[in-house]
């Protein structure tokens, strides 16, 4: 039976804003032991200690041996899968999520059909520094990470008067009514609801949910999944066992237009695992270091030796999904205008609910 390994770069813990780490990237795999240790002796030193991305980058020795890695041609987009989160776009797709979704779903629309709530993150992502300034926005968006990580009526507090200033700066009458749902406090009691975790803003389970999801749609069959050790994935270790279908459960197609996905989940099981006992984590590594450091180059527009030929070998073709702003607004340019399906965190809620009754 198929095993699926996943291991991530550039997790800052509570830090998620840390300006020297951008992104988030988590890889999987569906490689054999074997596959897996052929494709390492392209990193491997003559002493055979377990090929680690962050020590292979600081040498040009090291650097040469993931451009071997790089090309050989097993690593395709069929085997390989990557995700990316920009962190500090996260934090703004997490404000529409938490805040504006459900204060909108209180009311009546779906904010999720047609891909409303991207046109909302993209907007905001750039609207923001430029009528408020990026020091407000700044503030405002690491107000809200604390409140989410520690919820106490200080954080409140600091959240609103984050908002306040934002309004105060604000040059667009226009783009201030796109604030309000954000910065009018009366509106609190509907979206903080006790729902919400100190895990709530951590990309490492969100990635996790749609790397489970992406292999479900390309498996027949079901299939294990093993995870690097990661504190987030542990503390959420039951509520995913609750989202894998059970022996014989058919999964139904949720969400909306490309964003659809078969739920429950279609993986059998979930674990932990040491990399130094499974190779094709090592390979996941190795993997979602390489992206994460492209798109850190990326980012300062510093394209190095080895962003260079992680770009130029097509290994960007990894990447299935991302949590990374665009311009985009639109149905049609977000790919979204298909207009048709189910709302999947309401699928996903109800669900867990019946699961958890029995």
């Amino acid at each position: 039976m198929t095993t699926i390994y996943c291991d991530e770069a550039g997790n800052s813990g509570a830090n998620l804003l840390d300006p020297e780490q951008p992104c988030f990237v988590l890889a999987s795999n569906d490689f054999s032991r074997e596959e897996a240790e052929s494709l390492l002796e392209h990193v491997r030193s003559a002493q055979g200690a377990e090929p680690k991305f962050t020590g292979l980058r600081k040498s040009g020795n090291g650097v040469a041996r993931l451009i071997r890695f790089l090309a050989d041609p097993r690593l395709s987009n069929e085997r390989v899968v990557v995700d990316v989160f920009h962190k500090k776009f996260m934090v703004t797709t997490k404000l529409v999520d938490i805040v504006a979704e459900t204060v909108a779903h209180e009311f009546g629309p779906d904010l999720y059909e047609c891909g409303a709530n991207l046109a909302m993150s993209n907007m905001l992502h750039y609207c923001m520094p430029v009528f408020c300034g990026q020091e407000n926005t700044d503030r405002f968006l690491a107000a809200f990470v604390e409140l989410i990580r520690r919820k106490g009526p200080t954080e409140v507090d600091n959240f609103y008067a984050a908002g306040d200033a934002m309004i105060k700066a604000c040059t667009s009458d226009d783009f201030k009514g796109d604030l309000f749902p954000f910065v009018e406090r009366r509106l609190f009691d509907i979206w903080f609801g006790g729902y919400l975790d100190s895990l709530a803003l951590d990309p490492a389970i969100p990635a996790l949910f749609q790397h489970i999801a992406a292999w479900g749609s390309r498996k027949e069959d079901r299939f294990h999944v093993v995870h690097d050790a990661s504190k987030p994935i542990l503390a959420s270790q039951a509520t995913f066992q609750d989202m894998l279908a059970l022996t014989g459960e058919g999964s139904n197609l949720i969400g909306y237009d490309r964003r659809k996905m078969r739920f429950p989940l279609r993986a059998l099981t979930l674990t932990q695992a040491d990399s130094t006992l499974h190779p094709q984590l090592q390979v996941a590594d190795l993997c979602a270091g390489i992206t994460n450091h492209l798109h850190r180059c990326w980012i300062a527009d510093n394209f190095d030796e080895l962003a260079t030929a992680t770009r130029d070998l097509g290994r960007v073709d990894w990447t299935f999904n991302g949590v990374v702003p665009s311009p985009d607004v639109t149905p049609e340019a977000l790919g979204t205008a298909e207009g048709e399906g189910t709302n999947a965190v309401d699928a996903i809620a109800e669900h867990l609910w019946q699961r958890r009754q029995f």
